[in-house]
């Protein structure tokens, strides 16, 4: 009886550390704000293009709620590739600490943090996350690691964005 309760004991040790090792490091984001990875650009409603780069056109809503929690935004862009989202950057109007502590209250501590920067999600997940700070602002580049990461990897330092009245009064 005494080595049954020892095996099973083991076992439940090793499904724990199981769990734990596939849990660690598994960021995933199905999209952002009701959008899906790869849906088409008319899933944003009423749009405003950004930006565009080779097959890449980033949109920015008409109407989009400039608040991540309680931080400001500057705004919030959604980058399609082949009309499949593929990113999320979001320029907010305060420091990446601001930014930061707003992120991690849903999604936990980043996986990796250098000075201002940090990420979240690795190679084994199907979203990463990377913030970087720019003087007072801050930006968050959510990306799919399934759809078009290099093509994200190298877009996520796009030009600042431009707030219009439009979407400024919005919300």
């Amino acid at each position: 009886m005494n080595s049954l309760r020892n095996t099973a004991a083991k076992l439940s040790a090793v499904v724990c550390l199981g769990l734990a090792t596939v849990s660690a490091g598994a960021f995933e984001l199905r999209g952002f704000r009701g959008v899906s990875w790869g849906e088409g650009v008319e899933a944003l409603g009423a749009v405003t293009v950004s930006h565009t780069e080779g097959e890449v056109t980033c949109y920015q809503r008409d109407r989009e709620n400039l608040l991540f929690g309680d931080t400001p935004l500057n705004g919030v862009r959604y980058c399609f590739h082949q009309d499949r989202l593929f990113m999320v950057a979001i320029d907010a109007a305060a420091n990446s600490k601001a930014l930061s502590a707003e992120f991690q209250r849903t999604y936990g501590r980043p996986d990796a943090r250098a000075s201002q920067a940090a990420s979240w999600g690795g190679k084994g997940s199907g979203t990463r996350a990377e913030l970087a700070a720019n003087g007072a602002t801050a930006r968050l580049v959510i990306y799919s690691n399934t759809i078009e990461p290099s093509v994200a990897q190298r877009l996520r330092k796009l030009g600042p964005v431009e707030v219009t009245r439009s979407i400024a009064a919005a919300f």
